[in-house]
């Protein structure tokens, strides 16, 4: 069995990490490079992460409210490499103390094993799951066995809220006409990594702080979105600490994120439009008919 070379988990600000998740298939060729310049890159495993999230709702021009349903959240994910698939046996060990334990699963597409659980306030997510070191034993099917702590503490939630700024709101959901390309954005931020998705599209933007913040907008192009539809969109915010030597060439990031949530809604086709106005003229013109028999 092999076991990976251990080392200090080292800090970092305004560098590189991916939130959601919150690094999920995200190895930057200078990490990769650096960690192999003395050890071989180990293929077996892709990223592995622990995080809390903070969850926020949108549901106008204005600042995102707190949800009031299980906002806080504790997950962690470890996705699998390209030589070899992670096993369920795999652990992480919480600090002590801690009320919650993990047991990891599968996700429906088997690229990743993930575990995570909600909390209605953040009392209860740090008496679950309090700040301190988190050791991760991953076993895979090559076979091989991989140790690495991450310290989920120092660092807190972001002090932005990501904010959608677009005016188009109505009854709570942000209207788009998917026949026109469309601009989102949002508040500057200076924190490490931006997250934005849309589900069910190919769009999940993962983008890092580079040293000049991070960008205020992202434009989707038209008929990217169905007509006569609705999506859940997000827009996180995050800070952490990232280890890469732990693990050779592997990324460990132990992470807090606000992330807001919003629902969009695409206008109908004009053709719908239009053979619902012919349906009611239509309808009308019978009503009068039949009064007037």
């Amino acid at each position: 069995m092999h076991q990976a070379h251990t080392s200090p988990t080292t800090g970092f600000s305004r560098q590189n990490y991916r939130s959601k998740g919150l690094l999920m298939a995200m190895a930057t060729a200078a990490a990769f490079s650096t960690a192999a310049a003395t050890h071989a890159a180990v293929t077996d495993v892709g990223e592995y992460d622990v995080g809390k999230t903070a969850t926020y709702l949108q549901t106008g021009d204005v600042t995102p409210s707190l949800s009031t349903s299980n906002a806080y959240k504790f997950s962690s994910q470890i996705s699998y490499g390209a030589t070899g698939s992670v096993l369920a046996s795999s652990t992480l060990a919480v600090p002590a103390g801690a009320t919650g334990t993990v047991t990891y699963a599968a996700n429906g597409g088997n690229t990743r094993l993930k575990y995570s659980q909600f909390y209605a306030t953040a009392a209860d997510l740090n008496a679950a799951f309090p700040d301190g070191n988190y050791t991760f034993t991953i076993n895979t099917s090559t076979p091989n066995t991989y140790n690495s702590t991450l310290a989920l503490s120092g660092v807190t939630y972001p002090t932005d809220i990501g904010t959608i700024s677009n005016t188009n709101w109505s009854g709570g959901e942000l209207v788009i006409d998917p026949t026109q390309s469309y601009t989102f954005t949002w508040n500057a931020s200076n924190d490490l990594h931006l997250d934005f998705g849309l589900n069910n599209t190919t769009i999940n933007e993962n983008i890092i702080n580079s040293g000049s913040g991070l960008p205020s907008s992202y434009t989707m192009a038209a008929n990217t979105l169905a007509p006569g539809q609705s999506y859940i969109g997000n827009l996180g915010f995050a800070n952490g600490v990232i280890d890469t030597s732990q693990i050779s060439g592997v990324m460990g990031a132990a992470y807090y994120q606000n992330n807001t949530q919003f629902t969009i809604v695409t206008t109908p086709e004009p053709a719908a439009g239009i053979l619902l106005l012919t349906a009611v003229v239509a309808m009308g013109l019978l009503t009068r008919r039949k009064a007037a028999v």
